[in-house]
């Protein structure tokens, strides 16, 4: 018995010597600090404000890191304060709203958050969040801009790069007197063509987004025989401009909510993602060479990571099962719990496999008008199956709220008339 007694003592002992020995070890990153593979265990008992690094970076985060070289620069977390027109908006509008459980469907939205107060323990508390993001999605009423598309292999780096034109214009949430234009039954219309090189100049999608199930109109402009012809209503899941990223990827989410089967909030977390993006991070008088965007590490394999500061949010983990005919099983969104905003997704195959992950990167935008977004400046889709990646990159000049774009400035004729 004693033999016995003095060996559990001594395992204690020594397992006491241990975790007293990483308690002592642990520290506080400090902002500049960089989390990378080479790195990434020793430092996961040290905290950065108050959060262990092993809690803010999630599974496939650390897979990222890993085996794909995603390296994290601290930086410290600012709060970003809501929009006193989006408050007002909600406060005034929100009651209005209606949610349908059995067809997961919304009903007399016109402006601000459509459900500014969710309970966790709601059922249907995933729909509603995808829904504040879906009608919403922190870019004000407009945006436009011009926006570089990089399209990257793995193992031999940049591909190509196509630069294109990009407009927004919701139809609701607009600011008063007028928060719906038109009849009420359109949210948004969106347009994008490419403007370079030219052998695909022209090339591009014009797309209106009903208020209800039906699936968007969705055209796109065909160089070869200089027309527009209208797409099938599953458009909304195929590659957007024959890159990894899907349609109903952009900007984290543009799906309406209702078409998924099933939507489930899994609670709440904190992650390091990118809210402060430093601008500008693209250089036109670089040209041609990796320094013309700065912000992406084109130089090291895999050619397709981000160089950004991260700093922690709290954020919603949403899992999106996908209809039977989607190319992918799932989704997993992390959302902003302050006001919505997707910063990363993760995507898994029919066989529940991870791979595809996407960033959001943005940082808040002054608007024409004075209104502060949280605009989508560079987005980043990894698929590690194809080893190929998709980035978009905001130009200087893209902005919330331009004075005097108007519906007619993002429509069909608009694309055909720039194409020709």
């Amino acid at each position: 018995m004693r033999t016995i007694h003095k060996h559990f003592a001594l395992t204690f002992l020594a397992l006491a010597t241990t975790a007293a020995f990483q308690f002592a070890e642990a520290a506080e990153l400090k902002p500049g600090d960089v989390i990378n593979a080479a790195n990434l265990d020793k430092v996961k008992n040290d905290t950065f404000e108050g959060h262990s690094i092993a809690s803010l970076v999630t599974e496939k985060m650390e897979f990222m890191i890993k085996n794909y070289k995603l390296t994290i620069k601290l930086r410290h977390s600012e709060e970003i304060p809501a929009n006193q027109r989006d408050v007002e908006a909600t406060r005034k509008y929100a009651g209005e709203v209606k949610f349908d459980p059995q067809t997961n469907e919304v009903m007399g939205y016109k402006a601000g958050l459509p459900f500014p107060n969710i309970g966790m323990e709601d059922p249907k508390a995933g729909y509603k969040l995808l829904y504040n993001f879906y009608y919403t999605g922190t870019t004000g009423y407009s945006f436009d801009g011009a926006f570089a598309l990089l399209f990257i292999d793995q193992e031999k780096g940049l591909d190509r790069v196509q630069t294109s034109y990009t407009a927004s214009f919701k139809m609701k949430n607009r600011p008063d007197p007028k928060p719906v234009e038109g009849d009420g039954t359109i949210i948004n219309k969106q347009l994008l063509f490419v403007t370079a090189p030219f052998d695909v100049k022209g090339v591009g999608i014009f797309s209106v987004r009903y208020d209800s199930p039906r699936f968007e109109d969705n055209w796109a402009y065909i160089k070869s025989v200089r027309r527009t012809r209208q797409l099938s209503g599953g458009s909304w899941m195929d590659n957007m401009l024959g890159g990894v990223q899907l349609n109903d990827e952009y900007d984290g989410l543009a799906a309406r909510p209702s078409w998924f089967p099933e939507v489930k909030l899994l609670g709440t977390r904190w992650v390091l993602a990118v809210a402060h993006l430093k601008l500008p991070i693209a250089d036109a008088s670089k040209k041609g060479t990796p320094e013309e965007f700065p912000a992406v590490d084109l130089k090291n394999k895999p050619h397709w990571n981000p160089i950004a500061d991260w700093e922690p949010r709290e954020v919603y983990v949403i899992q999106v099962a996908m209809p039977k005919e989607h190319p992918y099983s799932k989704r997993v969104y992390y959302m902003e719990t302050k006001f919505p905003r997707i910063y990363m997704m993760e995507h898994y195959d029919k066989s529940d496999q991870f791979v595809k992950f996407s960033q959001v990167l943005s940082t808040p935008t002054k608007g024409g008008d004075g209104y502060i977004g949280m605009l989508p400046w560079q987005g980043h889709t990894y698929d590690i199956k194809r080893k190929e990646a998709f980035v978009y990159i905001a130009y200087p000049g893209t902005v919330i709220n331009r004075s005097g774009l108007k519906p007619e400035d993002v429509s069909l004729g608009k694309m055909e008339a720039t194409a020709k």
